[in-house]
């Protein structure tokens, strides 16, 4: 048996029985990652001799630095998604206009292999690979995953497989699973703020950005366990469409209602 989360909420729907999978997991945090990776790449293959001005560089070749997101999570009482607003936001906490939560998140990932980050329209796959990582600037070990108190004080989770896609119109959206249940997330990236490379190599820059994602944990029955990125950005999307939601979670498509599986 496995535990539910039981986060602190914010509550935006009042319910008198609710389910823990009534509960939007709502995360926001700074996000970074680097566009210099090419250059640096080359560069080291020059100094040893392995590569020339001319020759082309196929996308299997290519390595990437790490993204990095980090933030605070807000559990939202809103089994009904339609009503499930942003909950309120601290001016500038951990860097990022933050929520005023104890719960920390530190995720950790790469681009799928053969693909590259443009800086607007940044596809990135977010896989768990250990609970703790070095810090390569202060030296100290950090955990990864996300916290949860059970009652117990904060303790870390992963996620067993995090994907999170990011569109040219800066529109997210997210699936996975871990300990606890299968999840779909929603959600938008905001703000620009680079760090312009000092060597004469580094044409790219370092970019930060504020990303924001609305998390719903799901029943095993339910059909949207089943669903592709691609299914989900589609439904989303279709929603949102039929009406102007004020943030992208804001659909019908990401409430608690359980979905049953079509039979085939």
């Amino acid at each position: 048996r496995t535990s539910r989360p039981a986060p602190r909420r914010h509550e935006v729907l009042g319910v008198d029985e609710m389910s823990w999978r009534d509960t939007l997991f709502v995360w926001r945090g700074d996000m970074e990652y680097s566009e210099n990776v090419i250059g640096k790449y080359r560069e080291l293959l020059r100094a040893e001799g392995s590569a020339s001005e001319d020759e082309p560089f196929e996308p299997s070749t290519w390595t990437f630095e790490p993204v990095t997101w980090k933030g605070r999570w807000v559990g939202v009482d809103a089994a009904d998604a339609t009503k499930a607003d942003m909950p309120p936001v601290r001016d500038w906490r951990d860097g990022a206009n933050g929520f005023d939560s104890d719960n920390r998140f530190n995720v950790i990932g790469h681009p799928p292999r053969g693909t590259w980050p443009g800086q607007h329209n940044i596809t990135l796959s977010f896989r768990c690979s250990g609970n703790v990582v070095t810090n390569q600037e202060t030296g100290k070990d950090e955990h990864i995953g996300w916290q949860l108190d059970n009652g117990d004080g904060p303790r870390w989770y992963g996620d067993a497989v995090h994907d999170v896609r990011s569109c040219g119109d800066d529109l997210v959206f997210a699936r996975g699973h871990n300990q606890f249940a299968p999840f779909i997330a929603v959600g938008f990236l905001s703000g620009y703020r680079y760090r312009v490379g000092k060597e004469a190599w580094e044409t790219l820059a370092e970019c930060r950005r504020t990303l924001t994602v609305a998390r719903r944990y799901l029943d095993d029955g339910d059909e949207r366990c089943g669903w592709s990125t691609d299914d989900l950005e589609r439904k989303v999307r279709a929603g949102m469409a039929s009406g102007v939601p004020k943030h992208p979670w804001m659909v019908e498509c990401m409430g608690s209602a359980k979905r049953k599986k079509r039979k085939r």
